[in-house]
């Protein structure tokens, strides 16, 4: 990662949008200043997406005194030199008001599902503006059907039957191996 002369997110927000030859939006995210661009992702990460959406959603349903919501590919304007849309995403609700194109800052819990096109390095300046920039936890989903929750105290590895739970989420309590359902 890395280029010569980082892109701002400024100067990323001004660019015309590209249209690939069927019609369809490139989609583009800004990591730690570098465009990268991000080909559609297989159906079968859309349903780990979604599931996971869903149950997130469900639980905040059940839970609206915490103000909260859950948002699918929602881009954030995370900072100066990261503009990253994070396939799932739980905010305050209060964010929502914000004018402007992007949310600004950090969601407070970013979900990231791995894809074949993701890089070690890409995923790892990903984590660090998250977390530098105001997001409570990063959740990362892997294929080999585990999950690594990173927060400013380190990172935990959940398999299997392992509960995935979150601060910001008081009684959220749920099996890894139901988000791989």
């Amino acid at each position: 990662m890395g280029t010569a002369t980082p892109v701002t997110s400024e100067e990323f927000l001004a660019r015309p949008d590209e249209f690939d030859h069927n019609g369809s939006r490139v989609k583009e995210e800004l990591i730690a200043g570098e465009i990268v661009r991000v080909p559609p992702p297989c159906w079968r990460h859309d349903l780990r997406k979604n599931l996971i959406a869903r149950i997130v959603g469900r639980y905040l349903d059940n839970a609206p005194q915490l103000r909260l919501d859950v948002l699918v590919e929602v881009a954030f304007e995370v900072s100066g030199h990261d503009t990253l849309t994070p396939d799932v995403s739980v905010v305050r609700l209060e964010r929502m008001a914000q004018a402007g194109r992007l949310l600004k800052g950090a969601p407070e819990i970013a979900i990231e599902v791995i894809s074949p096109f993701d890089t070690v390095a890409g995923l790892r300046a990903k984590i660090k503006a998250y977390l530098e920039n105001g997001a409570i936890s990063v959740v990362v989903f892997y294929d080999d059907v585990s999950v690594a929750v990173h927060t400013a105290s380190g990172v935990r590895e959940l398999k299997g039957d392992q509960a995935l739970e979150d601060a910001l989420l008081p009684g959220f309590s749920v099996p890894v191996s139901r988000f791989f359902a």
